[in-house]
């Protein structure tokens, strides 16, 4: 028997058909029990395709890997956690010492967040209950959102704060430079500057000899006028920089008062109508496989072992 051939193989397996079919129906049975809900609880699929949307770049990271990392945050995780108890749900002690890390094994075995080759997202969740499986993923979906707006909000409100401060100071400089224009006004009586530089000239032309008001006025024009023209041109930008700041201003307090979705739901999730674990098939394919190989090897064991003792 050094050298086994199959064909050695199955003249010795053959005759045993009888007992390996009683090895297959057994086998059967068995895979049908232990596929059963009594020992292994059928779990459901809920899933849903998402793109993203009024997400602004980050670093090198396209909008949908940065959503993808919104998604997997810990934030997320804890907040669906929280607002559907998962812990009890998945039978885990709260208080014992490694909850936290038997929840993150099971949250990563039933929940899977992956970009789609078409740069979408598709979240899925498997849970015993369907219903439960279609609320975590809408749960994950909503506080997704509800995370990216409270961190959008938060940067929102440090650049109202900073434009608001922009916006005192350049009102403060525009203040300034309006008392000095009009100081210098009301010291030489200076109402219209290139009116009355026009007048002035004329005035000159008809007689050197001017009136006291209009003496003031040209000696005012004369000293003043290119620190008025200065000061002109200086309020003239203070006064952009002023409207620049307050237009930036009125958009992020637009921004900050509106809620906005970050996610385009492409496929809502669906509510499951049949189980996607166990498989009973496959379960049962493989027990019987194996069971009638064992066979096999134990009827060809047996076999060897009668010939070398007779």
């Amino acid at each position: 028997m050094e050298n086994f051939k199959t064909e050695d193989i199955l003249k010795i397996i053959l005759p045993q058909w009888k007992k390996l079919v009683v090895v297959a129906l057994l086998s059967v049975l068995v895979g049908f029990f232990i596929s059963s809900p009594m020992v292994i609880k059928p779990l459901y699929k809920s899933y849903a395709v998402v793109y993203p949307v009024n997400l602004s770049p980050s670093s090198e990271e396209s909008n949908t890997e940065q959503l993808l990392q919104w998604f997997n945050s810990e934030e997320v995780k804890k907040a669906v956690a929280k607002r559907f108890n998962l812990l009890a749900h998945y039978d885990i002690d709260s208080l014992g010492d490694k909850h936290e890390t038997y929840f993150n094994l099971r949250y990563k075995e039933l929940v899977s967040i992956n970009a789609t080759l078409y740069e979408s997202i598709e979240i899925s969740v498997k849970d015993e209950s369907p219903v439960m499986a279609h609320d975590l993923v809408k749960a994950i979906i909503e506080e997704t959102n509800k995370l990216i707006m409270s961190v959008k909000k938060e940067r929102l409100g440090e650049y109202i704060y900073n434009n608001e401060q922009e916006l005192k100071m350049a009102s403060a400089r525009v203040d300034s430079l309006k008392y000095m224009i009009n100081s210098i006004r009301k010291e030489y009586n200076i109402v219209d500057f290139q009116y009355q530089s026009k007048y002035i000239s004329k005035e000159i032309v008809k007689s050197p000899n001017l009136s006291e008001s209009n003496a003031k006025i040209a000696e005012g024009l004369k000293i003043q006028r290119t620190e008025l023209e200065r000061l002109r041109d200086v309020i003239s930008s203070q006064i952009i920089t002023y409207n620049y700041f307050r237009n930036q201003l009125a958009n992020y307090h637009l921004e900050h008062d509106h809620k906005v979705s970050f996610t385009n739901v492409v496929s809502q999730p669906t509510l499951p109508d049949s189980k996607c674990y166990p498989i009973r098939s496959l379960i049962i394919a493989i027990i019987t496989i194996s069971s009638l190989l064992i066979a096999c090897i134990i009827i060809v064991f047996l076999n060897v072992k009668k010939q070398k003792i007779d």
